[in-house]
């Protein structure tokens, strides 16, 4: 590999390592699966549209896409408002196959806000399946209506998807044909229907265009509008496009490498692009890759968990059901503090725990048999549960705070445990099988904490 494109990838993955990357995502990284065969989305649902209103094939140009069904159909003197509600109940019976490279790049924990430009949800499917089921925040914006990011970028403590061109419903709200994208990028100019911080955000991070399907000028216009200045005043903000119509219009790279010289089109399709991108993350990245249990320990160095922490506190003999649990919450993209060391320097390890507990957000006491056993009742994760109990009592009665988990059949209220713990509704999870309902409740607390933290310090 040439050195230059090495360092354009040692540099891209520092971006992103950062939080510093908005993806901006179009149809080419959508599919679904028929006869065995993995076909563009919307290649599908022009045909499939074509066929429920009965317009023949032969009256399109060969290939056709889904704004030359909408614009025959209107020239025959179809209703222009009935088409969106058949749409919908055609993408409701889609097939529901998610694209090796939307997954990969929904496997990337990094990225904080995503720009969609289609209309499907499974952008939104493959984020919540990369979390265990947590989903992230998704804003359809609308040309009427003003749809924004619920706070700037730097605070936002939630993945946001963005649909730029609106979501599939059984209103035209939603561009399913050139009009209403120029309806769209019309009202983006007007200064009253901008979502401000989300294009703050475009302005001040690098851009990844992945599959826009965009021509030379749309491009071009769509680029300027998400800048907010001429293309031609350095910001050393990247401009990354990996797209298969990109590449074919060399009238577009040679205007990017004139008058945006952060910009790079590369000779490679989205797919190819995004595949490649995990990868290099993943092998970066072993401990979010979930490549390796034991990057999961505290290392000697680690002086307790970190400010906001998930705190897993067991007993060794649950010991494979917690590391299940701890594996289950990384998933889920929370910052998780899961110590496997059996020895402890006493009374510096002990301060340490003690402090991280009141640093935590959540904290999760593994609840079993074993570990409420007689024998087990001066073990060192008692001092855990006691220091969390106690920390649990100076807070008001409706945070959330001590959350326990039951991997057997345990009943709480019929434990030895101190009052805060038998008092709460601890999820049932056999094994330490994290559910995605579970791994959601975790997740809105765990914002809940955050937001209260950035509130105290403003």
């Amino acid at each position: 590999m040439p050195e230059s494109l090495e360092r354009f990838w040692e540099d891209l993955l520092l971006f992103v390592e950062e939080g510093k990357v908005i993806p901006v995502i179009g149809p080419e990284l959508v599919a679904v699966e028929e006869g065995g065969n993995s076909i563009p989305l919307y290649h599908w649902l022009a045909r499939s549209l074509a066929e429920r209103i009965d317009l023949p094939f032969s009256d399109l140009p060969d290939p056709f896409d889904l704004n030359d069904v909408v614009a025959q159909s209107i020239r025959r003197g179809d209703e222009r408002d009935e088409l969106n509600p058949r749409l919908l109940q055609i993408l409701r019976k889609a097939p529901t196959t998610l694209s090796p490279a939307l997954r990969a790049l929904a496997s990337i924990p990094t990225f904080k806000v995503f720009v969609s430009l289609t209309f499907d949800s499974q952008l939104e499917l493959a984020l919540a399946q990369a979390c265990h089921g947590a989903k992230p925040r998704t804003i359809a914006c609308a040309t009427n209506t003003v749809h924004d990011l619920p706070e700037p970028y730097e605070d936002l403590d939630e993945q946001v998807i963005v649909q730029l061109l609106g979501r599939a419903s059984s209103t035209p709200d939603y561009a399913i044909c050139d009009e209403d994208l120029l309806e769209f990028l019309h009202a983006l100019q007007d200064g009253q229907r901008r979502p401000v911080k989300l294009f703050d955000a475009l302005r001040a991070n690098h851009l990844l265009f992945l599959g826009c399907g965009f021509g030379d000028w749309l491009a071009r216009f769509f680029l300027r509008t998400a800048r907010g200045m001429a293309l031609s005043q350095k910001r050393k903000r990247w401009v990354v496009m990996a797209d298969e119509r990109a590449t074919s219009e060399p009238s577009l790279a040679e205007f990017l490498s004139c008058f945006s010289a952060d910009s790079h089109v590369l000779e490679m399709s989205a797919g190819a692009f995004v595949e490649e991108l995990s990868q290099r993350w993943h092998a970066a990245h072993p401990v979010e890759a979930g490549a390796e249990v034991g990057a999961m320990q505290a290392t000697a160095g680690e002086t307790g968990p970190r400010e906001g922490a998930v705190f897993v506190s067991y007993a060794s003999e649950d010991r494979n059901a917690a590391q299940r649990l701890a594996e289950g919450l990384r998933a889920a993209r929370l910052d998780v503090w899961f110590d496997q060391h059996e020895l402890r320097p006493a009374d510096d390890w002990a301060l340490s725990i003690e402090r991280g507990i009141e640093r935590c957000s959540l904290f999760l006491p593994v609840i079993s048999h074993a570990s409420l056993a007689e024998e087990n009742r001066r073990r060192y994760f008692w001092r855990e549960w006691n220091a969390a109990s106690n920390r649990a009592g100076g807070m008001a009665p409706d945070e959330e705070f001590i959350v326990p988990v039951v991997v057997d059949d345990t009943r709480l209220d019929q434990s030895l445990l101190p009052e805060s713990f038998r008092r709460k509704q601890g999820p049932s999870l056999p094994g330490g099988e994290l559910t995605p309902e579970v791994a959601q409740r975790l997740t809105e607390i765990v914002r809940n904490f955050h937001r209260r933290l950035r509130d105290t310090s403003r």
